[in-house]
C-alpha cells in the first residue's frame, strides 16, 4: 500500500468515526434545537451531510494526494448538505479543504486549515451570531493554536482540546439570550463538539453527553408547574406542591432553566409561598414555553443547488435572494452555488432564480409542520431523509412497486383506505420529504388531507392509475431512496 493511498484510508477512518459519532448523538443533538426555528432536526440534518459525503466520494484509488480527496469530500458536502447547520459545516470542510491541498498533514498546516475553516464559515453566513456553532469553530482554532506549542501531532491536539470546547459550549446560553430562555445549549455547537469527538478517535461505548427527554416531556412539566401555581393563594396546598416535585422528580431533566425553576418553586415550598416569588416563577415559566413554542415568520426552509454561469458574483445571489426570506447561507465551488434560506414564497424563489442557470437540486421543508411534530407528544423520530410511499390495490402491484424502488407499499385490497389509515402508514415511513402517490384518484382528496395531519413534508402526486406510479418510479432520479 503506497503512503498516499494510506493516508487517505487514515482520513476516510476519522470521516466515518465522525459520522459514527454524530449518528449516535442525533437524538441528543435534535433535542436543543431552539436556534434559529425549533423544528429539532439540526442533528439529523449534520449527520445527513456526513453520510452523503461518505457515499458519495469514490474509492480511496481514485485520488492522487490527500488534498484530491479532501477536494471531492468538500464538494460533496456542499451537494448533500442539509439545513443551516449542515450547510455551515460544508463551508467549514470546504475552508479546511483549500489549505490542505497535498500530502501534508503537519502540525501547522492543520492549524491553517482551521483558520480558513471558520473564515469561510463565518463569511457564507449572513447575519452571523455568537453563541453558534461558528464560536466552536473559532475557540476550537484558538484552542489549537496555544497546544501545538507543546505538541506536533494534530490529532493529539485536537483530543486535547475537548474539554475547552465542551466548556464553551456550556456558555452559549450566556452569548446567545434564546438559548439561555429554552435552557439549552446550542444544538450546532454540541454537534461541532461531537464531530471533534470523531476526529480525536474517541468513539467508544459511551456517549459524548447524557440523552435529554424529549422536548415534549419538558413542556409537560413545564405546563403542570404553571397550572399548579396559578392556582389562588388560598387554594396552593403545599402537600400538593410536593407532591408534584416527587412526581416530577423521577424524570431525568437536563433542561437548564426548567432545573432552575424547580429549584425555585422548592424553594417557595420551604419558606413560604409567597405573592411576588410565584409571579416570577411564573413569568419564568412562560418565558420557557414560549421560546420553544413561537411563531415562525418565515415557514419553509429551502436548498438549491444551481449552476449559476450568468452571474457574475456571490454577492449578486446573495442580494437576489436575500429579498426573500432569512437565515440566508451561500457556499459556492466554482460556478455551483448551494443556497439555504427560510422563506414563505420557496417556488417563487426557485423559477426565479432558475433564470441566471440550471437548478440541479431543490429541498423544501416545512418548518411549521417539522416544529408541531418536534413538541408534540407523540414526536416522529425521522429514519430517512425521504421516500416514495405508493397505495394501491393488488399484492403483486405491491411487489413491483417495491422492486421499482418504492419505500413503502400499501395494498388496501377491497376497501379504500381512511385518512386515518393514510397519516398512521404515511407517518410509519419515518421520511422527514415523503412523496405520496395512488392508484385511485378516488383517494386524491382523503391522502391530500392526510398530508396535512402527518409529520412529514408530504408531496402528493395527482395520479390516477397504477401504470402512472410504474412510470414515476422508473423516472426518479438515481441515488433517490
Amino acid at each position: 500500500m503506497n503512503e498516499t493511498y494510506s493516508d487517505i484510508e487514515m482520513i476516510r477512518e476519522i470521516i466515518e468515526n465522525i459520522y459514527a459519532q454524530l449518528l449516535r448523538h442525533k437524538d441528543y443533538i435534535n433535542n436543543l434545537n431552539v436556534f434559529p426555528v425549533p423544528d429539532g432536526d439540526t442533528g439529523l440534518n449534520m449527520t445527513l451531510t456526513i453520510q452523503g459525503a461518505l457515499v458519495n466520494t469514490k474509492g480511496n484509488e481514485a485520488y492522487s494526494s490527500t488534498g484530491d480527496y479532501l477536494k471531492d469530500f468538500a464538494r460533496q458536502m456542499l451537494l448533500n448538505s442539509r439545513g443551516c447547520s449542515g450547510v455551515i459545516l460544508a463551508l467549514y470542510c470546504k475552508g479546511a479543504a483549500e489549505i490542505l491541498t497535498d500530502n501534508d498533514l503537519s502540525v501547522n498546516t492543520v492549524h491553517r486549515a482551521l483558520q480558513n475553516g471558520y473564515k469561510r464559515a463565518y463569511e457564507g453566513t449572513t447575519n452571523p451570531r455568537e453563541g453558534t456553532m461558528l464560536t466552536l469553530m473559532r475557540e476550537l482554532e484558538q484552542k489549537y493554536a496555544d497546544l501545538m506549542k507543546e505538541e506536533t501531532d494534530p490529532v493529539i491536539i485536537i483530543k486535547k482540546t475537548i474539554p475547552y470546547l465542551k466548556s464553551v459550549l456550556q456558555k452559549t446560553p450566556d452569548m446567545l439570550p434564546v438559548l439561555k430562555k429554552a435552557g439549552v445549549v446550542d444544538s450546532g455547537g454540541a454537534g461541532f463538539v461531537i464531530l471533534i469527538n470523531g476526529i480525536a478517535k474517541e468513539v467508544g461505548t459511551k456517549s459524548l453527553f447524557e440523552n435529554r427527554l424529549p422536548v415534549a416531556i419538558v413542556l409537560s412539566i413545564n405546563r403542570r408547574l404553571k397550572k399548579l401555581l396559578k392556582k389562588k393563594p388560598a387554594r396552593l396546598k403545599r402537600t400538593s406542591i410536593l407532591k408534584t416535585l416527587k412526581e416530577i422528580a423521577q424524570e431525568k431533566i437536563l433542561n437548564l432553566k426548567l432545573n432552575r425553576i424547580i429549584e425555585q418553586v422548592e424553594n417557595l415550598v420551604n419558606n413560604g409561598i409567597h405573592i411576588f416569588s410565584r409571579n416570577n416563577i411564573l413569568t419564568d415559566l412562560q418565558e420557557l414555553e414560549n421560546s420553544w413554542d413561537h411563531k415562525i415568520k418565515f415557514r419553509y426552509c429551502t436548498e438549491f443547488v444551481i449552476n449559476a454561469e450568468k452571474i457574475p458574483s456571490e454577492q449578486q445571489i446573495r442580494n437576489f435572494v436575500s429579498l426573500y426570506g432569512d437565515s440566508l447561507i451561500i457556499l459556492n465551488d466554482g460556478d455551483t452555488y448551494k443556497v439555504h434560506i427560510h422563506t414563505n414564497k420557496p417556488n417563487e424563489l426557485i423559477s426565479s432564480i432558475s433564470k441566471y442557470g440550471d437548478v440541479i437540486f431543490t429541498k423544501i421543508d416545512d418548518m411549521k409542520k417539522q416544529h408541531r411534530n418536534f413538541i408534540s407528544k407523540d414526536t416522529l423520530s425521522y429514519e430517512k431523509e425521504q421516500g416514495i410511499f405508493c397505495i394501491v390495490n393488488g399484492s403483486g402491484f405491491k411487489s413491483i412497486l417495491k422492486e421499482l424502488g418504492a419505500t413503502d407499499v400499501l395494498d388496501y385490497g377491497k376497501n379504500k383506505p381512511s385518512v386515518k389509515q393514510l397519516v398512521r402508514e404515511i407517518n410509519r415511513v419515518k421520511a422527514k420529504n415523503l412523496i405520496v402517490a395512488a392508484d385511485d384518484r378516488d383517494i386524491l382528496m382523503s391522502l391530500k388531507y392526510a398530508a396535512s395531519l402527518s409529520k412529514s413534508n408530504v408531496y402528493v402526486i395527482d395520479s390516477e392509475s397504477v401504470i402512472s406510479l410504474i412510470s414515476m418510479l422508473m423516472a426518479k432520479p438515481e441515488g433517490f431512496d
